[in-house]
């Protein structure tokens, strides 16, 4: 791969909004037709980044779902999905890599090869792309108005708030392993505190004003690939205006920043996908 930190984005990816399928019954080993697959679920207005991502992987395919607005990226080709897997042992962080190794068991026996089972990666999380692939599937940018600056006129102090976060499960559902570690560590990286959100959700939210230069750093170097990197973009906006009393022209450009984010967003430019080689 020409880029070096594909297989960590793609490894962050997978295990945020992925999944690495294998048989469970052992009486499919030896038949041919059932192998191990990888899917990454995502939205359709994401098709770009997938539709790139095929090309620059050669290989996979699109399945747009019936039911609603979502997508999932294929593959199934036994020679990429080992390719695939290759690139990305090693670098998974959460308790998706029982997938990870279950599919390496299966192809281990069935192929007669021997690719180890590499264990959770404790590499430091400035130092590659995996936190924006799992940021790109699980991740959020968005930015807040309190008190006069809010349309609703709230009570609270009049404030600008910037805030990237994400969401767990306290517990993941398929592996039943506890999500807390790998949190921690992304909570860590960006000095804040993780927040319990319900029974089995947690959370953390990067929005204090001193600790922007943390996540713009992280992101400048490894830019985000679906259309939150756009987000992202308004994110950074979003920054020129804290921490300062704002004047009636300065909340309307907030407003109309944010209202161009995530779910309000009608404008794609999908220029950041050359960072992806």
């Amino acid at each position: 791969m020409k880029n070096s930190q594909l297989k960590y984005y793609l490894a962050g990816l997978i295990e945020g909004d992925g999944n690495i399928w294998t048989p469970k019954n052992e009486e499919y080993l030896y038949k041919y037709k059932y192998n191990p697959r990888i899917e990454i679920a995502f939205h359709r207005k994401e098709i770009p980044l997938f539709e790139h991502l095929k090309s620059v992987l050669n290989t996979g395919s699109i399945y747009p779902r019936k039911t609603n607005l979502g997508c999932t990226y294929t593959i199934s080709n036994i020679e990429k999905v080992i390719e695939i897997i290759s690139l990305v042992n090693g670098k998974f962080r959460t308790p998706k890599i029982i997938y990870l190794h279950r599919a390496i068991d299966y192809i281990n026996i069935k192929y007669n090869l021997n690719i180890e089972k590499l264990p959770l990666d404790k590499s430091n999380l400035n130092s590659n792309a995996w936190l924006a692939g799992m940021t790109d599937a699980d991740g959020n940018f968005t930015i807040n108005l309190a008190g006069k600056y809010a349309i609703n006129n709230s009570l609270s102090k009049n404030r600008v708030k910037c805030i990237y976060s994400i969401k767990q499960r306290i517990i993941d559902k398929a592996t039943k392993e506890n999500c807390i570690p790998f949190m921690a560590n992304i909570a860590n990286l960006f000095q804040c505190n993780i927040n319990q959100k319900s029974p089995n959700i947690i959370g953390f939210f990067a929005q204090a004003n001193n600790k922007h230069y943390l996540v713009k750093s992280y992101f400048d170097n490894y830019p985000l690939m679906t259309s939150k990197y756009l987000d992202y973009l308004c994110f950074l906006e979003g920054l020129n205006y804290l921490g300062k009393s704002l004047t009636n022209e300065e909340i309307s450009e907030v407003q109309t920043i944010k209202n161009a984010m995530n779910n309000k967003r009608i404008y794609y430019n999908w220029d950041h996908l050359s960072n992806l080689l």
